[in-house]
């Protein structure tokens, strides 16, 4: 603007920036430009006549001066702040609002005139304590070779926005930590996350009472993945809370995330009967695989048909679970029982010992709170070569340690039935008892 007439010039707006855009309790309209602004009608007050203000200046023509103070225009806004700090609302320069043709001594060194132009600016301290968003996942991501990416994110529910303060995903992977991302709408704000809090051993540390979870508190960076450890599977919720804290030191916003890990209860006992007699326990290894795992490597209908069918068939089942990674391996108490909790899903279990048939289920499906006892299996000593038979083969291998005991070169486990650590006519008394028996599998399907 550069007289003292009110502009009709769309073009002539003053822009608003930063906080003080935000802080004012107007429509905004819009610019030739697309920005946000505010058409500013603005004339001189009083109508500025040839006075001791007004100069005549070489190459610049008719200049205004503000010697001895002279008001020369006033501006009204109403303002959206609940507080507003006079001290930071500022004249400053800008290139974003039009012209004056003004000139203004800011103090002694800074004068503008003509060339430049001014905006508002206030500094008051923000209160924005928003998130833009939040991101769960795992893993890394592989930007040259994203075949070999192993990142993942997962959908937090209900969708992620500024104005919910609290989400849940429900996880069905067997994952140990996972990652948490939060972006800051405002980057002045600063962020904390707490999250459980655990021993050297990484197990939950309690209050007093035994079930209060305790939680740690740290900085969170914006934009930055900060890696938290799941809470095991049958214990309570992992419960997460981003705290967001604006400019102003006072105004907060909590953000929740609570992982939650449906899990059901396999359980059951077996028998060895053998070193119950000698060693009073019941021991065996349990291995637990998902079944569409299982299904890229066996196909069990197959399985079956070929080992009832007996004759040459060389049953590899029990090499070929053992040699999958993806299992969940525990050991029987020494009385034979056994329990753990499993993501809901479908799976195959192989109990298994050393020298012993092994037993298998196929296809238990388990759900979210359900408890499924697979009962009391007694296991047979005998499969030293473990293609699922107790035969001559296994007698003559049998045959052949005789006599050896624990400490020996050729004395090993799977020949020493009854666990006494001698492989002796105890153990060829044993596997004769139980020659010509084999393996069975028992297929959950339809129950």
């Amino acid at each position: 603007m550069e007289t003292n007439e009110i502009t009709d010039d769309a073009s002539k707006y003053f822009i608003f920036e930063d906080e003080f855009k935000e802080a004012l309790d107007i429509t905004n309209l819009v610019n030739d430009d697309g920005q946000e602004a505010l058409k500013w009608a603005f004339s001189f007050d009083p109508p500025i006549d040839e006075s001791d203000h007004i100069k005549d200046v070489e190459g610049y023509g008719k200049m205004i001066t503000t010697s001895g103070g002279v008001l020369i225009g006033k501006a009204s806004f109403q303002m959206n702040a609940d507080e507003f700090n006079i001290e930071s609302f500022k004249l400053v320069e800008s290139e974003k609002s039009p012209k004056t043709g003004i000139k203004i001594n800011i103090d002694k060194i800074k004068s503008y005139q003509n060339q430049s132009t001014f905006r508002f600016e206030d500094k008051t301290a923000s209160k924005d304590a928003d998130l833009t968003d939040i991101k769960v996942s795992n893993g890394i991501k592989n930007e040259e070779n994203p075949e070999e990416s192993t990142y993942k994110e997962y959908k937090l529910t209900p969708e992620f926005n500024k104005e919910i303060k609290e989400y849940q995903i429900t996880l069905l992977e067997y994952l140990d930590t996972i990652d948490i991302t939060a972006t800051q709408s405002d980057s002045k704000s600063n962020m904390k996350i707490k999250y459980p809090k655990r021993d050297a051993d990484g197990n939950l540390i309690y209050e007093a009472d035994g079930t209060t979870i305790t939680y740690d508190e740290v900085n969170l960076a914006d934009q930055t993945p900060k890696a938290i450890v799941l809470n095991k599977l049958g214990e309570a919720d992992t419960e997460i809370t981003v705290t967001v804290t604006a400019e102003d030191g006072k105004t907060s916003n909590e953000y929740k995330i609570k992982i939650h890990r449906p899990y059901g209860t396999i359980r059951g006992s077996i028998q060895t009967t053998p070193t119950k007699r000698t060693t009073g326990k019941n021991k065996a290894k349990v291995l637990l695989y998902e079944n569409n795992k299982t299904t890229e490597v066996l196909d069990w209908d197959d399985v079956i048909t070929k080992f009832n069918k007996g004759g040459a068939n060389i049953d590899k089942v029990n090499s070929t679970l053992r040699n999958l990674k993806e299992n969940i391996l525990l050991e029987t108490q020494d009385d034979g029982t056994y329990e753990t909790v499993l993501i809901p899903g479908v799976y195959d279990i192989l109990i298994d010992k050393e020298g012993y048939l092994d037993h298998i289920y196929i296809f238990v499906e388990i759900e979210e709170n359900e408890i499924i006892d697979l009962g009391n299996k007694a296991l047979i000593a005998g499969d030293i070569d473990k293609d699922a038979r107790i035969n001559n083969t296994d007698i003559v291998m049998l045959y052949q340690k005789n006599g050896n005991k624990e400490g020996d070169i050729n004395y090993s486990l799977k020949y020493d039935l009854d666990n006494d650590t001698r492989i002796n006519n105890s153990d060829i008394v044993i596997i004769y008892q139980n020659n010509s028996k084999k393996r069975e599998i028992e297929d959950y399907r339809g129950r």
